[in-house]
Formats: C-alpha cells, structure tokens, sequence
C-alpha cells in the first residue's frame, strides 16, 4: 500500500545558522510541517545543498563563520543549476534595521525575518515562498510546453 508521504511528500527545508538555540527554535516552529535539514555554518550548509537536490527553501542566518548568509545566498543565485539558483531563500537575522533588509533582498534573497519572529508568522512566510516557488515552476513549466506545441504547428 502506497503511504500519503510518499504522493505528497513534505517539503523539505535547509536552516543554516551557527547558533543550535536558533536552529532549534526554528526547528520547534517548522518541524511539524516540513523535514528539516540543519547546518551550522554557510560551507556546510552549501555542501548540504549541492548533496540533497530535494531541499525546497533555504533559511539562512546572515553572520555566520566559514561563509556568512550573503556569501551562501551569491554561491545560490550565481550556481548554474536551476533548482539552486531559483531555490527560495529567506535571510534571518538579529539586524532588523531597513538598511540590512534592503541589502539582503538586492543579493536576491526573497524573504527576511528576524530571528524573534513568532511561529505563526514564521510559518506563514515560509509557506508563502514554497507556495510562489510552485507557481513559478508550473509557469516555466507551461510556457516550456507552449513552445513545443508551438513549433509542433509551425
């Protein structure tokens, strides 16, 4: 008998920050909805990314030793696979300031939240972003079919 996981697997999330208090708020607040994968530091986080091509959001602290949070989000968005490059990445962090926000979201990060952000906003945004991933997946996929029926005709 096939199990509802298996159909509908859960999204799979990858949280990089080098504090385990963190990571483990962030666990308390996601795990009930999503798999988690964990990493302490950007190098680690990288190489988790490039080992599991099933991760769907990356959550990624912005000062961290090895490779900070803008290091691992330029290695993402400047990568030449497709799922990496337009891998939903939200930035969190203590900074809250407008400045540090701007910055983050012009190295292409999608989303900032702050490292006291509650559960329920938490969780909002995450699923947002996984949700407007899906769409621009199933838009790319459409036009791609477009085009082939296109020149099908043609």
């Amino acid at each position: 008998m096939i199990d509802s996981e298996e159909l509908n697997p859960r999204p799979q999330i990858l949280i990089v920050d080098d504090s385990r208090i963190v990571r483990a708020t962030v666990r308390k607040h996601l795990s009930a909805h999503f798999d988690l994968f964990e990493a302490a530091d950007g190098e680690a986080g990288w190489k988790l990314l490039l080992a599991e091509p099933k991760i769907n959001l990356l959550i990624s602290d912005l000062t961290m030793p090895e490779l900070d949070g803008l290091g691992l989000l330029a290695r993402v968005r400047s990568s030449g696979d497709a799922h990496l490059h337009y891998l939903p990445v939200i930035i969190i962090s203590g900074e809250e300031d407008e400045a540090t926000k701007l910055r983050c979201v012009e190295c292409g990060a999608n989303d900032f939240i702050s490292k006291s952000t509650d559960r329920t906003e938490m969780l909002a945004r995450v699923q947002a972003n996984l949700e407007l991933a899906a769409a621009r997946q199933e838009l790319a996929a459409a036009r791609g079919a477009c085009k082939c029926i296109a020149r099908m005709i043609n």
